[in-house]
């Protein structure tokens, strides 16, 4: 869909068109519809040509209508939407709006983790049993590059199954 200026005012052309077209198809139905019957034309041809008449004149103001709600939702989605830019306009712009956007939204998802790490270690430190199971908490470096699942779970305990700490 084009979004500029020669376009719009293309539009606004294709609206007096589309109602033209459908005040004329309304006049063809009414002419169609009222139109008199005399001995000369009440044979079944008649009859015929009038009904293809009017369903050609009721699908005419339906098609044309349809085509006017259809401008209308373009025209409305170029009020609220605006003109599209074309490529390479304002890409400089359209980066950093999102590097920014992405930034605070990193932020906000680091913050959230920590202060989740940092409530799961208080309850740690306060002896909660339900974390217990979920964390392993050890004091300093480890510098063990766990193979499997076995020593992972070695590696956290101690003698007596405990959690390891040094100096807790």
């Amino acid at each position: 869909m084009d979004r500029d200026q020669g376009a719009s005012d293309n539009l606004l052309e294709r609206k007096n068109i589309l109602i033209a077209s459908i005040m004329t198809s309304y006049r063809d139905l009414i002419t169609h519809a009222t139109s008199p019957i005399t001995s000369a034309t009440a044979s079944p041809g008649h009859a015929g040509y009038s009904s293809m008449a009017l369903s050609t004149a009721i699908h005419a103001a339906v098609k044309y209508t349809e085509d006017l709600l259809s401008l209308t939702r373009t025209l409305r989605e170029l009020w609220v939407v605006g003109p599209l830019t074309g490529p390479g306009e304002k890409d400089a712009q359209a980066e950093e709006g999102m590097a920014k956007d992405a930034e605070v939204v990193w932020d906000v998802l680091n913050e959230m983790r920590d202060r989740e790490r940092e409530r799961m270690m208080a309850a740690l430190m306060e002896g909660d049993t339900r974390v217990r199971g979920a964390v392993r908490f050890e004091r300093g470096d480890v510098e063990v590059v766990v193979a499997g699942q076995g020593q992972q779970i070695e590696m956290g305990r101690g003698v007596n199954g405990e959690v390891k700490s040094e100096g807790a």
